[in-house]
């Protein structure tokens, strides 16, 4: 309480008047703190200069029931951490006990980054602690469902990452099996084909039959499109697995081009399909792996001229982009692809189109291997297709793979090999 003295005159002296003045200033500010926490959502004690409690509102003795009867003005802050520590069932020994008091009591002491407290109830409190003129402010807020979201989220993570591992695991025993199984067809297979084509050739004499002649004609040529199945499974299988090595090496566009579309004119004029090149001889180097490149225009323009129907035509060609990479355009008049059936083809082993099925003998594999090649070099396939119209499939190469002509000397050219 304050008190005013006021002295006036007296007979024979001076006299002395105490007036009471009500509650002072510091007892005010510590009731009006006290009401306010107690109206506040979340939990607070404020302990004085020498770790004494001062005030716990009422929201703390719920959040922390096992303390609610010591929560009481001067109790000490380490009796408080104390007790918690015999309430927390994650420390089982009074070795862990003394361990974490020791590192909870040095956080308080330096106001160090919030701390989170686990409730046995399986709650969670975030304690933050604040210097406060003549003592500390501890704030603790419930962030229960945060660590619920944190726990769901790493379990999401854990099983994401199971997940992966096992697909990785199911992918590299896929490719092993199917390169054992590709070595183990082989051998029958080669010797399928070799005897259907000593027969071809009458080299112990005359068939007799000319349907034996023919029938010798089908096993060789059956025989040759599994033996290129085979194969391409096996090169898909190695691409997925990454164990097929990339030459880094500068490849001029142009003269490669010309051999692949070369190669190709013959098929091309049996079935009757005009082929055109349009290659700038300008363009720049492309860095990359000159027999992956091959095969790329390889399976691409085998493809567009085996679905191109007689009278129509191919183009390849090749663009610098506006953003210095290089694109690459196979385009078509043939039979086209359903617009719903695009993202499907892009994807080995699916079922083919029917149409697409009735006039190819191909594997189906080529352009998922024409994907599978295009991103190892950092670039992308973009597949464009209508029925009746025709297709167009553009590979584009970043820039960082366009090489100067002037301070680059082109890769030899390899051995190109078209698909049975």
């Amino acid at each position: 309480m304050r008190w005013r003295v006021t002295a006036g005159p007296a007979p024979g002296g001076v006299c002395a008047v105490l007036t009471d003045l009500g509650p002072s200033l510091t007892e005010l500010s510590v009731e009006t703190l006290a009401a306010a926490l107690e109206h506040s959502a979340e939990s607070f004690a404020v302990f004085d200069h020498e770790d004494r409690l001062v005030h716990a509102n009422g929201r703390l003795k719920t959040d922390l029931p096992t303390l609610a009867d010591l929560l009481v003005p001067g109790v000490p802050f380490e009796e408080l951490a104390r007790s918690f520590a015999l309430a927390d069932p994650r420390l089982t020994t009074e070795a862990e006990r003394a361990a974490w008091l020791a590192a909870r009591l040095e956080r308080h002491r330096r106001l160090e980054s919030p701390v989170m407290l686990p409730l046995s109830d399986g709650r969670w409190l975030l304690s933050r602690e604040y210097a406060v003129p003549g003592g500390v402010l501890v704030h603790y807020t419930d962030v229960t469902e945060q660590k619920l979201n944190e726990e769901r989220l790493r379990l999401r993570e854990a099983e994401a990452h199971a997940a992966r591992n096992e697909a990785e695991s199911a992918s590299r025993a896929k490719s092993a099996f199917l390169a054992q199984m590709s070595h183990e067809l082989r051998t029958p297979l080669n010797a399928v084909l070799g005897f259907s084509e000593m027969l071809l050739s009458e080299a112990f004499g005359p068939l007799g039959n000319p349907r034996y002649r023919s029938y010798a004609g089908d096993i060789r040529d059956a025989g040759s499109h599994l033996l290129a199945l085979i194969d391409d499974i096996l090169e898909l299988s190695r691409l997925d697995s990454g164990g097929m090595p990339m030459a880094e090496e500068g490849v001029d566009l142009d003269a490669l081009s010309l051999a692949v579309v070369s190669a190709l004119r013959e098929a091309a004029a049996e079935g009757e399909v005009r082929m055109r090149r349009e290659i700038p001889s300008a363009l720049p180097l492309l860095q990359g792996d000159a027999q992956a490149l091959t095969q790329m225009l390889t399976n691409l323009l085998s493809n567009a001229v085996t679905h191109t129907p007689p009278g129509g035509e191919v183009v390849l060609t090749g663009h610098l982009m506006p953003d210095g990479g290089i694109g690459l355009m196979v385009a078509d008049t043939g039979v086209g692809i359903p617009t719903a059936d695009l993202p499907r083809i892009l994807h080995p082993l699916e079922p083919p189109d029917s149409t697409i099925a009735r006039n190819s003998r191909g594997t189906g594999l080529g352009l998922p291997i024409v994907k599978r090649l295009v991103e190892m070099h950092g670039g992308r396939l973009e597949l464009t297709s209508q029925p009746g119209v025709g297709t167009a499939v553009v590979l584009i190469f970043p820039a960082a793979r366009s090489l100067p002509r002037g301070r680059c000397r082109p890769s030899p050219l390899p051995t190109i090999v078209l698909p049975h």
